[in-house]
């Protein structure tokens, strides 16, 4: 595949000149220094059907299933502020998207419950801005959610919980597994299972509320044709996540502690990217969730992390790691003048419906099908390129 790469920003003059039959499709990508959005960039000039220049400017020409090409931009910020309308619509004037993936959101989970207005800036009334002009200008919208939308277990009646277990873990590939903490306090009538699309939404924090209301707005006003992708625990070469910090702590502390009582996947940014641009290749629409296969707590996720950091020389000496509880880990916090702000203590995903549609349109796995591997398999694919 010949890859054409420009530095030149778009102008009326160069559209002009361009031909009805080679007229580019214009993927925008909010966010651009998300480790989302470095992954997007990343992965597709990894398969070759992307290259790339820089964030600020980034353009360049790929081949969709359409037979069009696509041209991509990732603009950061300053230079796309989806909380700005005025903004959106210079942005669109000048980039004339057909596909815009948004990456742009405030994550910061607990600083949410104190900055509540921010949080709802950012994730509900940017969504619905970017939203608001993809209808004006026909757009498309592919936006990423999350799992702490979800309340703290999804249940069914035991008449039907064994079969419906087996049925998510065969779909998904999900193994599934009791919170330990709670199983003993839980109702002997329910079981946990990883949480599908159909589910009903119940936020423990702001930040998932400020989610959840990104989610309604822009369903609200695209309708049938949004893209929505919830995920979790998203971790990756760039950026503050779960295993960057991990594994600057076990170079600098004796030991850890990690929380043991929340259950859920870690997903490596660089395999959700992978997803997004086959659901944008094959122009997919409607909620799918994404994440790794299997699951565990972050306790787990620790540990794991240590064993292959160890065995691919990214650490010299293990540390101890110790287990402690959400309630514990929260009363610490505080003794410091730290909120937390309340977390589901089971939110797996069921990545089923997301893989069926992918195999319905014939999507292009990529190489090695790493979007469909155990969470174990992505980690260590993750810490190998930082070996």
């Amino acid at each position: 595949m010949k890859i054409v790469v420009t530095e030149a920003m778009p102008t009326p003059s160069a559209e002009a000149s361009t031909t009805e039959a080679n007229i580019p499709q214009v993927v925008l990508i909010t966010g651009a220094r998300s480790q989302l959005a470095q992954a997007l960039l990343r992965v597709a000039a990894d398969i070759g059907e992307l290259a790339l220049n820089s964030i600020a400017n980034t353009s360049t020409n790929i081949s969709a299933n359409t037979g069009a090409p696509l041209k991509l931009y990732a603009l950061s910020r300053s230079q796309l502020d989806i909380t700005d309308a005025a903004n959106i619509a210079a942005v669109f004037a000048q980039y004339r998207p057909s596909w815009v993936i948004n990456c742009a959101a405030y994550n910061a989970v607990d600083a949410a419950e104190h900055d509540a207005i921010e949080a709802h800036r950012v994730n509900a009334l940017g969504p619905e801005l970017l939203a608001q002009q993809c209808l004006l200008s026909g757009a498309r919208l592919l936006h990423v959610s999350s799992d702490y939308v979800f309340s703290d277990q999804a249940v069914c009646d035991s008449a039907h919980a064994a079969e419906r277990a087996i049925g998510d873990a065969k779909e998904s590939g999900v193994e599934q597994h009791q919170n330990p903490d709670s199983a003993s306090n839980s109702n002997p009538n329910h079981l946990p299972r990883p949480f599908v699309e159909l589910d009903a939404p119940e936020p423990l924090s702001a930040y998932g509320t400020s989610k959840l209301l990104g989610e309604q707005r822009l369903v609200a006003v695209l309708g049938d044709g949004a893209t929505i992708v919830r995920t979790s625990w998203l971790y990756g070469q760039d950026g503050h996540n779960f295993v960057n910090t991990m594994l600057n702590l076990m170079r600098t502390q004796p030991s850890l502690q990690v929380i043991a009582d929340q259950i859920g996947c870690p997903t490596w940014s660089d395999a959700l990217a992978k997803v997004i641009w086959q659901l944008v290749v094959q122009q997919c629409s409607g909620v799918f969730h994404y994440s790794a296969q299997g699951q565990c707590s972050w306790y787990e996720f620790a540990c794991e992390i240590q064993r292959q950091s160890i065995a691919l020389h990214l650490l010299s000496l293990p540390v101890g790691i110790l287990p402690i509880t959400s309630a514990d880990y929260a009363k610490q916090a505080l003794n410091r003048g730290i909120s937390l702000a309340k977390r589901p203590s089971y939110s797996v995903l069921n990545s089923g419906k997301l893989r069926s549609t992918l195999v319905t349109h014939h999507a292009l796995l990529m190489p090695e099908h790493v979007e469909w591997q155990d969470w174990r398999q992505q980690l260590n694919r993750m810490l190998r390129q930082l070996s």
